[in-house]
């Protein structure tokens, strides 16, 4: 009975950290002109570690956000030392993202909070598909406020003639 309490006081205590870095990180958005859409994650398992400065959503993960899906085998969430903001999410294993019609895959993505940049690394390719167009390459970097990305270290591009209407 005690460890069920235990767990339950785990999870009450991991919910209200994961609310209010999402939350606080949302107020800091406001300042700097960022969209105030708050992040939704689904997984099958979550765990809270250092006090809710970690949290490890496990098994089928998703995230959502203004209009972007990532999912992931796990996904894990650094707050900052005061638990108020959101720092960086790292996804990890069979990771996809979606944005409108575009689409990358890879092994590991890292979400930068502040910088709202995404860094996509495969093993041993990253994909990205925008139509019938396919680029490849070993890091991508995605600009979420300049809607581009950039690839480094030798980009494999295949990209159809668009039809003209």
């Amino acid at each position: 009975m005690k460890q069920k309490s235990v767990f339950i006081l785990i999870v009450i205590i991991g919910l209200s950290t994961i609310s209010a870095s999402l939350g606080y990180s949302q107020q800091t958005k406001k300042k700097t002109n960022h969209s105030n859409t708050p992040i939704e994650i689904t997984s099958d398992r979550m765990r809270s570690e250092n006090g809710g400065q970690k949290i490890i959503f496990s098994g089928n993960v998703m995230i959502e956000k203004e209009g972007m899906t990532i999912t992931s085998d796990i996904i894990e969430v650094y707050n900052s030392t005061d638990k108020k903001q959101t720092e960086e999410i790292v996804a990890i294993g069979n990771v996809t993202i979606s944005r409108g019609t575009k689409k990358a895959k890879g092994d590991r993505a890292v979400y930068l909070e502040r910088l709202q940049k995404i860094i996509l690394t495969g093993n041993p390719k990253a994909t990205v598909w925008q139509g019938n167009d396919i680029i490849e390459g070993k890091e991508m970097i995605f600009l979420m406020k300049k809607d581009r990305f950039v690839i480094n270290n030798r980009v494999r591009a295949k990209l159809f003639p668009k039809n003209k209407k």
